[in-house]
């Protein structure tokens, strides 16, 4: 007896279903509806929960358009290293390891000359610059000449 109460429920569950998704004519019938519309429109009645998974911010670099100065730190040697970039903080890493290659050769080398340093995809000339009273360091990048390195005691 309990299970005809269900299917009770279920028919008169569909039937308020069906009447609510069209209108209906004089005769009852859904305007513009055919038997397969009609099933349709009962079938439609069928709620199927979904489940999303959250999505994630995630952060992208982005290059920086004008040239900033961002201070690497301190190099093995003792030279505090400064990076003129577009890149971000992402040219720190670069900058450091050119700094080193160019102070090793540059002990060995005469002043006043230009020593090519490559690093990852990166070609730096790099030399001294005769700034008064501080002089320094300087590395450009071949490719892009705003990308600089400043090494300065």
């Amino acid at each position: 007896m309990r299970s005809s109460g269900v299917l009770s429920a279920v028919i008169a569950a569909v039937t308020l279903t069906a009447g609510l998704t069209g209108c209906d004519d004089a005769e009852g019938e859904v305007l513009g509806a055919t038997p397969t519309a009609s099933a349709a429109a009962t079938t439609a009645a069928v709620i199927v929960p979904t489940t999303t998974s959250p999505t994630r911010a995630v952060h992208v670099a982005q290059p920086v358009l004008e040239p900033i100065e961002i201070s690497c730190g301190t190099a093995e040697f003792g030279q505090s290293i400064t990076a003129i970039t577009i890149r971000g903080d992402t040219a720190c890493e670069a900058a450091l390891a050119v700094a080193e290659i160019y102070a090793a050769r540059s002990r060995t080398s005469g002043e006043n000359v230009v020593i090519t340093v490559a690093v990852g995809t990166g070609v730096w000339n790099c030399r001294i610059s005769p700034a008064v009273p501080n002089p320094f360091q300087e590395c450009v990048n071949q490719d892009n000449p705003a990308e600089k390195i400043r090494s300065v005691s």
